[in-house]
């Protein structure tokens, strides 16, 4: 059974999507699981979260013109890759007919065979729109040049036995 996830990047999606109905939900296993069910008003429209909570669902997104790339896809790969070249948003499109998942970012599409392949894409999406926090400057003090700093604290220390050592 298909699905059409998105994963909103940065930009604002309100001009490039349709429909749907707005959730504001909080994303849980039985959320998840409604998408793939056929039945279901929205299937087969696309599931958008951001920020981790589902913002709509059974939105329509514009549909990529890129014929060259299109060629043997269906509608939720047309529309997954079609939102990619509009924005920086992350698309899964879940394909009904061969059970296989692809990815579109940047106007391209990617068919992901290994899931860890899939996780690795997943993290780098996460940290390039929410980058980690900076650690404090101290902390950073410490944690990096680590070798360079204990070398220069030994000939400081051994400098200092060598000057100040000879007065005494």
């Amino acid at each position: 059974i298909g699905a059409l996830v998105v994963l909103k990047g940065k930009d604002p999606l309100d001009r490039h999507v349709e429909g749907g109905w707005d959730l504001h939900g909080e994303l849980s296993e039985a959320l998840i699981k409604s998408i793939f069910d056929s039945h279901s008003l929205g299937h087969d429209g696309a599931f958008i979260i951001e920020g981790g909570r589902v913002s709509r669902f059974g939105a329509h997104l514009p549909l990529s013109k890129e014929f060259g790339k299109i060629t043997n896809l269906g509608t939720r790969h047309t529309a997954a890759l079609g939102l990619s070249e509009r924005s920086d948003a992350l698309c899964l499109a879940v394909s009904e007919e061969r059970g296989t998942i692809s990815m579109a970012r940047r106007g391209e599409l990617e068919c992901v065979t290994d899931l860890s392949e899939m996780q690795k894409r997943l993290e780098a999406f996460f940290l390039e729109i929410a980058p980690r926090p900076h650690e404090s400057t101290l902390l950073h003090f410490w944690r990096h040049n680590t070798r360079e700093k204990v070398v220069a604290l030994g000939l400081s220390v051994l400098l200092w036995l060598f000057f100040i050592g000879i007065r005494s």
